[in-house]
């Protein structure tokens, strides 16, 4: 009979101290993605002039708008909180805040360096002032939520209670965040992959055919893998509820604020809405399937949803549709490129985080 294991060690610091979490990392390394694309978009017509610090250190006055500043620090705040709050508890606040502040000004420079040589892009000292300005603050917030004790071990049993373990269950509650802030495009349809393309073609049988396909497929795909982010059945039923009400919330505010009256009075097309109808009466099924048998329909239905689209080659060619838009302003063409983006490579990567998961965790993955 094997004998008792060491009381002593068994209940050792380092025997029940949990696990860091790497949540907040994947945070920072998606800020740092997004800030990349947003700021090199459209990525051609690279002038190749050589970089000249003096000339950009000196733009002061000449490219100076409010409206840009603005941008440029809030769009660093999340960057800003993540990166502070992934760096190592051991550091002192300042060690990791200046480790922080040297990270992103580094980051700030080298992209505002790049974008120097896009003619349809301008670098400016300022932007790198407001980026640093940006990451202050959410370092300053991630400081002040993070030394709150009883909130940072109300949101760890919170996690531990609710979501699958590990780092691609962390990576599973990524990614439904990601796809939640994606929906604030109301020109890319609720569960769809492409632009809108347009109201005369509404009706067009091919294009309803594939349009209930492709939501279809989305819908199948998302909801499911919402399922699979929770530990147990019933909490997933909940979770799915409330992602697809949230993304219909989500939507339907950002096509009021943002769409022309004509697009907000059609921006929900009938081939859309009749596959979220077909694939909620296909859910009321798949929901009670095993969690491994799960995960390889959301695997195949999060591809379909993308390849679907190629079917009619001008759905999957539209371009950013701004004419649907009452919002001008310069930033939408980067707020289309980024979400459309995203909702382009989203099944790609939520897939191979499935894989991930049931091909190396499979007992774990029996759970619910």
């Amino acid at each position: 009979m094997q004998a008792n294991p060491d009381p002593a060690r068994a209940t050792s610091p380092a025997a029940v101290a949990p696990r860091r979490s790497r949540f907040l990392l994947y945070v920072a390394l998606f800020c740092v993605f997004v800030i990349v694309y947003a700021s090199l978009q459209p990525f051609t017509g690279w002038s190749h002039t050589a970089f000249s610090p003096i000339a950009f250190f000196t733009t002061f006055s000449k490219f100076f708008t409010r409206s840009d500043v603005s941008f440029n620090v809030i769009a660093y705040v999340p960057l800003g909180f993540a990166l502070y709050a992934a760096l190592p508890l051991a550091w002192t606040p300042l060690r990791r805040a200046l480790a922080m502040l040297l990270i992103v000004s580094a980051l700030s420079i080298a992209l505002e360096a790049l974008q120097s040589q896009l003619p349809s892009r301008v670098s400016s000292v300022y932007d790198t002032l407001a980026n640093a300005v940006g990451a202050c603050i959410g370092a300053i917030a991630a400081n002040w939520l993070f030394s709150r004790g009883d909130f940072v071990a109300r949101i760890r049993a919170f996690r531990e209670r609710y979501f699958v373990h590990g780092a691609t269950g962390e990576l599973n509650i990524l990614l439904l965040a990601v796809w939640l802030v994606a929906q604030i495009n109301p020109g890319i349809p609720l569960f769809g992959a492409t632009f809108h393309p347009g109201f005369l073609n509404a009706f067009d049988p091919a294009v309803v055919a594939i349009e209930m396909a492709q939501t279809t497929a989305a819908l199948v795909g998302i909801a499911l893998f919402t399922d699979l982010t929770l530990k147990k059945r019933a909490h997933g039923g909940v979770a799915l509820v409330m992602m697809i009400a949230t993304a219909v919330a989500m939507k339907t505010l950002a096509a009021s604020w943002l769409l022309t009256p004509i697009a907000w009075e059609a921006w929900l097309r009938p081939g859309h809405a009749l596959g979220i109808a077909l694939g909620a009466v296909a859910l009321l099924i798949l929901f009670w399937l095993p969690r491994l048998a799960k995960s390889i329909v959301a695997g195949i239905a999060l591809l379909s949803s993308v390849l679907i689209p190629l079917l009619l080659p001008d759905l999957a060619t539209l371009r950013a549709p701004v004419s649907l838009f009452e919002w001008h302003y310069g930033q939408l063409l980067n707020l289309n490129g980024l979400t459309r983006t995203i909702v382009t490579l989203w099944p790609f990567v939520a897939t191979t985080v499935l894989l991930l998961r049931f091909g190396g965790d499979a007992p774990a993955s029996k759970m619910g």
